[in-house]
C-alpha cells in the first residue's frame, strides 16, 4: 500500500496543473471502509480533496463517476469527481469532510438527521433511473441472501445443516424475495446507511458510496435507516418515522396513501433480505479480505433478524433455527476470534 499511496500522491501532483490548486502539501489515510478501496485526504494549498485507490480491473470507479454526475444533475449532494485515471484505478474528488452521520448523530440532533435522511431517500426515488441500470429480480435477492449460508453459516460458523434446516432456509429466501420483488420499484442507493451519509457544512445531507445504484424495492433504503443497528428505534419511534415517510411519499409523489401496516411489513421484509446479505458480506470481509472491524455488528444484526422474523407465521421456523442453533454458535466463534 505504501507504494500505491506514493503513486497516488505523484498522480495528484501531476494532475494539479489542470485543477484549481498548484501545490500538494500532504496526504493522510482516511477511515477504514467495508470495501476494497482505500481513501486518502489530499492536502493542497487551496483546501483538501479525497484521493481513491481501487482495483483498476474493476468497474467501480467508472460507475462512481457516472452516478456522481447523474446525482449532481438531479440536485442530490454527492462528491464531484475532479480527476480520474482508470488504468491506475485512481480518483480525485470533492472532500465532504469528516462528519459521518454514524458518528455525528446524538440525542440532540437525532430527530432532525433521521428526517433529513428520509427526505433524501424521497429525492433519490424521485429521480428517473439511468438507462441500463440493474433492476433487482427475485433471483438477485435470493443470490444476495445466499451469502449468508456460504460465508456466515458454512465458512465462519462451520455449521452443518440438516435437510430440514436447509429447507427452512431455502423456503425463507423464497418468501422474502417474493415480498421484496412485489413492492413498488424505484431508484435505490442500495447501501443507504448512516456510515455512508455526511453532515455537510450547511447542515444538509451528503451521500457517499452510491456505485451500487439499482432499481429495487421502495422500502430498501428506508430500512437501512429505521433498522440501523447502532441507533435502534422504539416501537413508538418506528411508527412516527414511518408515518413521516408516508407523508413524504404522499406530498412528493402524489400517490394514494399507503397504510402504515403495509409499510411496516414491507420494511420488515426488505430488512430480512438486507440482514441476511450483511451477515454474509461482513463474514466475507473478515475471512477473504482480512477486514474484521465490523465483526462486532454480526451479533446485533442476527438479533434483529431473530426478533422480527418471529412476527410472521411463515418465518417462525426460521426464527427458531436462528435462535437455537445459529446464535449460540456465533457467540462461541466470536469469543474465539476476539
Amino acid at each position: 500500500m505504501t507504494q500505491l499511496k506514493d503513486d497516488l500522491l505523484n498522480w495528484v501532483i501531476s494532475e494539479s496543473r489542470h485543477l484549481e490548486f498548484s501545490e500538494v502539501l500532504g496526504i493522510e489515510s482516511l477511515r477504514e471502509q467495508a470495501s476494497l478501496r482505500s481513501y486518502f485526504r489530499i492536502i493542497t494549498d487551496k483546501g483538501t480533496k479525497v484521493g481513491v485507490i481501487s482495483d483498476p480491473n474493476s468497474n467501480i470507479n467508472n460507475l462512481f463517476i457516472t452516478y456522481s454526475k447523474f446525482f449532481l444533475d438531479n440536485n442530490i449532494k454527492v462528491p464531484r469527481v475532479e480527476a480520474h485515471d482508470h488504468d491506475k484505478g485512481f480518483m480525485l474528488m470533492e472532500d465532504f469532510g469528516d462528519k459521518v452521520l454514524q458518528l455525528e448523530i446524538d440525542n440532540e440532533n437525532f430527530d432532525r438527521l433521521i428526517k433529513d435522511s428520509l427526505e433524501t431517500i424521497i429525492s433519490i426515488q424521485s429521480c428517473k433511473p439511468p438507462s441500463n441500470l440493474k433492476d433487482l429480480s427475485g433471483q438477485n435477492y435470493i443470490e444476495q441472501m445466499s451469502l449468508f449460508k456460504e460465508w456466515f453459516l458454512d465458512k465462519l460458523l462451520d455449521l452443518d445443516l440438516s435437510k430440514e434446516e436447509e429447507l427452512i432456509l431455502q423456503d425463507s429466501y423464497r418468501i422474502i424475495a417474493e415480498e421484496c420483488v412485489n413492492q413498488k420499484r424505484v431508484l435505490c442507493h442500495f447501501d443507504y446507511e448512516f456510515r455512508n451519509l455526511m453532515l455537510l457544512d450547511d447542515d444538509s445531507i451528503g451521500v457517499l458510496d452510491f456505485q451500487d445504484l439499482c432499481v429495487g424495492s421502495y422500502a430498501l433504503d428506508l430500512a437501512s435507516i429505521v433498522k440501523d443497528i447502532d441507533n435502534p428505534l422504539t416501537e413508538d419511534q418506528m411508527k412516527s418515522y414511518l408515518s413521516f415517510f408516508l407523508g413524504l411519499l404522499k406530498n412528493r409523489r402524489q400517490e394514494e396513501e399507503l397504510a402504515l401496516n403495509d409499510l411496516t411489513k414491507d420494511v420488515d421484509f426488505v430488512s430480512f433480505q438486507r440482514q441476511f446479505r450483511i451477515l454474509g458480506t461482513l463474514s466475507r470481509l473478515h475471512l477473504r479480505d482480512e477486514k474484521s472491524f465490523r465483526l462486532i455488528d454480526l451479533k446485533t444484526t442476527l438479533k434483529f433478524l431473530i426478533k422480527d422474523t418471529q412476527k410472521y407465521e411463515d418465518l417462525e421456523g426460521l426464527s427458531e433455527f436462528l435462535s437455537k442453533k445459529v446464535e449460540p454458535r456465533l457467540l462461541i466463534v466470536l469469543k474465539q476470534i476476539t
